[in-house]
């Protein structure tokens, strides 16, 4: 196969793949991850179960797509996880945490990202690979950039921290509580992130425990 229909081939591959994750996201939504079938994927996405398991050899292995996939859209539209952002001082630092917060809480509660954590918690006492693979991503992701952020920040003398792992829960559990708990309890009104000046009187208090 040469590079022209290698790349078409691909190109079919990850349409196709969309399409079932498309499918997979409404079902899971709708029936939750246990009581969801590949017979009602496969209706969903428009395929036939043989095509469904091409693709995908099990629920779980299509579940880790959607939702990374939904990471990696949040990442696009929002950089949630750029990686480049400045923190060699601690004006850079604030206003990186403040962005990086900022961005976080609007892409999660603007997104199918509660929708689906409220699916995985009802359902990962039955199914617990689901759990962890919720923990692997939005929120484990980003975690993992804010402890980079603040390694880097201690490295430049920016900060003093003995514990980055511990500081990184410290800031992002008391973000998340803005949107997870309403999020994943309170349905019937969309939720809202706090406004910027709330974000950044969070990120300053942060700042004043560990400079």
């Amino acid at each position: 196969m040469d590079a022209a229909k290698a790349t078409q081939e691909s190109a079919r591959s990850e349409a196709k793949r969309a399409q079932i994750r498309h499918g997979a996201t409404r079902v899971f939504l709708a029936e939750g991850f246990a009581g969801a079938t590949t017979d009602a994927i496969a209706k969903a996405a428009g395929v036939s179960k043989q095509t469904l398991y091409v693709y995908y050899r099990s629920k779980e292995q299509l579940m880790v797509d959607v939702l990374g996939s939904l990471l990696s859209r949040l990442n696009r539209d929002h950089a949630v996880l750029d990686g480049d952002r400045p923190v060699d001082s601690l004006p850079q630092l604030r206003a990186t945490l403040v962005e990086l917060a900022s961005e976080v809480l609007k892409a999660i509660s603007g997104s199918d990202y509660l929708a689906l954590s409220r699916v995985i918690i009802a359902d990962s006492p039955r199914v617990p690979e689901i759990g962890r693979l919720w923990a692997q991503t939005i929120t484990g992701g980003v975690r993992l950039r804010v402890t980079e952020l603040l390694e880097r920040a201690r490295d430049a003398g920016v900060i003093v921290v003995d514990d980055v792992e511990a500081a990184t829960r410290l800031l992002t559990g008391g973000l998340l509580t803005y949107i997870l708990p309403d999020g994943i309890v309170a349905t019937d009104e969309p939720v809202t992130a706090p406004d910027r000046e709330r974000v950044e009187r969070i990120v300053d208090l942060f700042l004043r425990a560990t400079t």
